[in-house]
Order: structure tokens, then C-alpha cells, then sequence
């Protein structure tokens, strides 16, 4: 679990949110042993903190993935110390770079709080000026209530900086520190990139796992899609198949899938389609052995164990807005392979490529290289392996997204939002608003509180699928 921007302390996230997807669970957790909901709580040098535990469970009822039922552990990858000591100056530069950018550069979806963000910029500046008024300036223009008041409007003035000054550095000033690649904020990115890129190489250390799953809140969630990028970049015994390997056929089956949904308008069964290549792939990968106790560096380690990526209230949603100077740099950076979509993007070949794609005799390719495309290609120094690219890791991850469609800013989300449109038609979007209709309050940090509205619980104990049920999860958070 990557939890999102604020002043969480460590373990609070990763409670709450075990609570809702496992110890309130009355399915799964039916397993007829002792105190069948209970979690302990242990230390784990995985965390790489003191102040961060590893949560566990009793054993689950039987699925076909694990017919002796499975035990799951929780980590919080917590990074909110690393990104403390924002400026005023780094937050209010952020905002100005929001502020000052044409109204056609601002997506339709967040317009409306970008004129609330503009109203109340200018009641700052406006509360201010009024305060540095002299008193005098007043009575000139016969508004001595102003003036006998205006001792007031400097003490509200101070107390509304302090105040702003504070919460912004705190809370949003995480996102200043984290999204903008200024060089005073670099070394605080390193830093918990790192963190995550160790936990998630420790999880992978040995067979004590069989499964990642990948839960992600808000800022959380921009974070994780960077560690699933850079991750999957880094380990390349994963990601090169033999064509002599089991692998192959899986890794075929999904070329054919990805070339069927890189359309317009892919239908649910195109989609099906590659949700089940998609899981074929990233089981066969799982399966691979381990590298022996005595040599267990992971760059050497041929397994895949993510298996999926959940996000919530996810502002990726506003990525053009956010960390993209415009809709065609979004477009850009993906097409440049810098931010990872589902399905992959499927490359275009060159002659050589394509002619040793024909003499596989199973991957999917045209009459010619000008009409061929994939998401592998084979490298110079190994014949008959094909490589998954760097930037396609949702070639064996399925990407799913919860967020809740706002209505005047404060109802519903503002800050999550749908993904497929930005990032690939392959991630599943689930809308809570769909479910069960308009939100009457700001709902951003509610996405696991138990509360009397179950159907957002249902739907996050669906996404992060314990389990590990094969089948489709529709958008309305149900699994057939």
C-alpha cells in the first residue's frame, strides 16, 4: 500500500485499509479456524524502517489459485518524511505554474477548480492589499468602519498566511517535492524512489511470495506508477522469452491481444481477450524458478510476481495538468515509452525485426514491416529471445482504477478520475458515483473508511482480488 500526500504517520494507511479488505471481510476470511479476521503485526527488515511493521493474516478459504487458501502480508511503503521541507516559494511557484497557462491548456474536468484555485488567490491578495491600506486612507473615503476595523483585516491577513502557509508546505508542499523535477527537490525523488525500488526488489528476494499486488492512493499513485516503470525496466531476465520457452505461446497469445484492442473502440470481448492473455503471460513468468539461496540477486532473477495495480482517487487522471505541459506532451512522453500504458505501446518494425518476427512462425506481424508492430523485440546478443520493452510492464499487470466523479469541487473526488482515456483503453475503471450515485461530500479520503455506504469497500475488496480469481471485473466493481 503507497499511501498518498499529507502527514500520515507511519502504519496509520496500511490499518485502516487491512481492516477494510480483510478483518471486516466475512467471505474469504470464512475459513473455519480460530479468530479467523485476526493480523498480526511484525517487525520485517523489509520495510527498511523501525517505526514500519509487516501485517499477516490466517490463512484464507481455497481458491483455484491456491487450493489450500493463501495468507496474505501487508506493507505500507511510507514516504512522507522524504519529502518534508517544502518552501513557500517551491509551493507557490507550483501553483503560479498551474495559474498562468491558458484556459484551452486546462482539461474541461478540472476547470472548475482551477477557477476556484484562481478565486482564491486573488481573495489572498485582495485580504492583503485591504490590510496594507493605512488607516487614514479610509476615513479619506468615509469608511470608517474600515478604519476602526483595520487592525482586524491585518490579524485575519496573518492568521490566513500562517495558516495557508502551513497547511501548504505540509500537505501539498509533497507535491511540489515529488511531481516537479526542480534541482532542489531531485534528491528528496531519489530518495523515495529508492525506498520503494528496495521493497519491492526485498519482496521479490526467495520464494516466500507468489503475488504483488500494488495499492496506491492519490499522490500515492503517481509514485507507484514510477516504481512499476522503473522496476520492470531494470530487471530483464523477466522480461526475455525464449522462443523454445512455454512462455512463448503466452507471449504470442498476447501480441495477438494487444494488436486486437490497438483499434478504435476496443469491444468488452477484444478487452476479455487480453485481460486473459494478460494473466496466461504473468503466471507463466511466476512460474519460472527461482535463482539458487546461494546467488539471489534479483537482476538475475527470471520471475515476474506483480500481478496487478490498483489505484484510487488517482490524479493521473489529471496528467496533462499535472506533470505534462499540454495534452500533446502527455501524447509525447508515451509515445517516447517515459510513462508506461495498457496495453503497451506496440512499436513499429524494422525489416530484420520483422523478418525474424515471420520465422517464428507465431508472432502476430503483416505483410510487411510497414504494417507490423510489437511490443517484443529480439536482442542483438541473444538469437531466438524476444524482449518485452522497457516501458511495458502492462503486458502482465492489470491496471485497475477507482475514483468517484465530483460535482462542484467538494462533492465526489476532483482529484482522481477516469484513466483509460489517458493511458490506455486496457485499465479498468471503476466509477463509484456509477454505483451508487452522487457523493454529498468530499470523498478523496474515503476510498477504504467503513462507513455506511459499503458499495466502495466491495468494490476495493474486488479490485485487490486476494484471491487472485481469474474473470473479468466490469465497471460497475463486480466480478462475473
Amino acid at each position: 500500500m503507497i499511501h498518498g500526500m499529507g502527514e500520515q504517520r507511519p502504519m496509520d494507511t496500511i490499518k485502516a485499509f487491512v481492516k477494510a479488505v480483510w478483518e471486516t471481510e466475512e467471505v474469504i476470511t470464512a475459513n473455519k479456524l480460530p479468530h479467523p479476521t485476526q493480523v498480526w503485526s511484525k517487525p520485517d527488515v523489509r520495510t527498511g524502517s523501525l517505526e514500519l511493521r509487516r501485517i499477516t493474516t490466517r490463512e484464507s478459504i481455497a481458491s483455484a489459485s491456491f487450493p489450500r487458501g493463501v495468507r496474505t502480508d501487508f506493507y505500507e511503503l511510507y514516504w512522507a518524511d522524504l519529502t518534508a521541507g517544502s518552501t513557500w516559494d517551491q509551493f507557490t511557484g507550483w501553483v503560479r505554474g498551474l495559474l498562468l497557462r491558458p484556459l484551452s491548456r486546462v482539461p474541461p474536468d478540472v476547470r472548475l477548480a482551477w477557477v476556484v484555485l484562481w478565486i482564491a488567490a486573488l481573495a489572498v491578495v485582495a485580504l492583503a492589499v485591504l490590510a496594507a491600506v493605512p488607516a487614514d486612507s479610509w476615513r479619506k473615503i468615509h469608511a470608517d468602519w474600515l478604519a476602526e476595523w483595520h487592525w482586524l483585516l491585518a490579524f485575519v491577513a496573518a492568521a490566513f498566511g500562517a495558516w495557508l502557509h502551513k497547511i501548504a508546505t505540509a500537505t501539498f508542499g509533497r507535491v511540489v517535492r515529488y511531481t516537479k523535477a526542480d534541482p532542489s527537490n531531485i534528491a528528496a525523488r531519489q530518495a523515495v524512489r529508492e525506498r520503494g525500488l528496495k521493497l519491492l526488489s526485498a519482496l521479490h528476494e526467495g520464494t516466500h511470495y507468489k503475488r504483488i499486488i500494488i495499492v496506491s492512493h492519490s499522490l500515492g499513485t503517481m509514485l507507484a506508477h514510477d516504481l512499476l516503470s522503473y522496476f520492470w525496466a531494470q530487471r530483464e531476465a523477466p522480461r526475455r522469452i525464449a522462443e523454445t520457452s512455454p512462455e512463448f505461446d503466452a507471449l504470442c497469445e498476447l501480441e495477438r491481444a494487444a494488436a486486437a484492442v490497438d483499434r478504435p473502440n476496443p469491444t468488452a470481448a477484444v478487452l476479455d481477450e487480453y485481460y486473459a492473455a494478460q494473466r496466461r503471460l504473468r503466471v507463466a513468468l511466476a512460474a519460472r524458478p527461482a535463482p539458487p539461496a546461494q546467488n539471489p540477486q534479483t537482476s538475475s532473477d527470471p520471475r515476474w510476481l506483480i500481478t496487478d495495480f490498483v489505484t484510487l482517487g488517482s490524479p493521473l487522471a489529471h496528467a496533462e495538468f499535472l506533470i505534462a505541459a499540454s495534452a500533446e506532451d502527455l501524447a509525447q512522453r508515451k509515445f517516447e515509452r517515459e510513462l508506461p500504458e495498457s496495453p503497451p505501446l506496440r512499436e513499429d518494425l524494422d525489416p530484420n525485426v520483422f523478418r525474424l518476427a515471420q520465422a517464428t512462425g507465431k508472432l502476430p506481424v503483416g505483410p510487411d514491416f510497414k504494417t507490423s508492430k510489437l511490443i517484443s523485440f529480439p536482442p542483438p546478443s541473444a538469437p531466438h529471445v524476444w524482449e518485452l520493452h522497457h516501458a511495458a510492464p502492462f503486458a502482465v499487470v492489470r491496471w485497475i482504477n477507482v475514483y468517484d466523479t465530483a460535482s462542484l469541487v467538494f462533492r465526489g473526488d476532483i482529484i482522481g478520475g477516469p484513466l483509460a482515456n489517458a493511458f490506455g483503453p486496457a485499465i479498468i475503471d471503476i466509477d463509484l458515483k456509477s454505483l451508487r450515485g452522487q457523493s454529498r461530500s468530499f470523498t478523496h479520503t474515503k476510498y477504504w473508511e467503513l462507513d455506511g455506504e459499503p458499495i466502495h469497500i466491495d468494490v476495493l475488496r474486488t479490485a485487490v482480488n486476494l484471491l487472485d480469481r481469474p474473470g473479468r471485473i466490469n465497471r460497475s466493481g463486480s466480478q462475473p
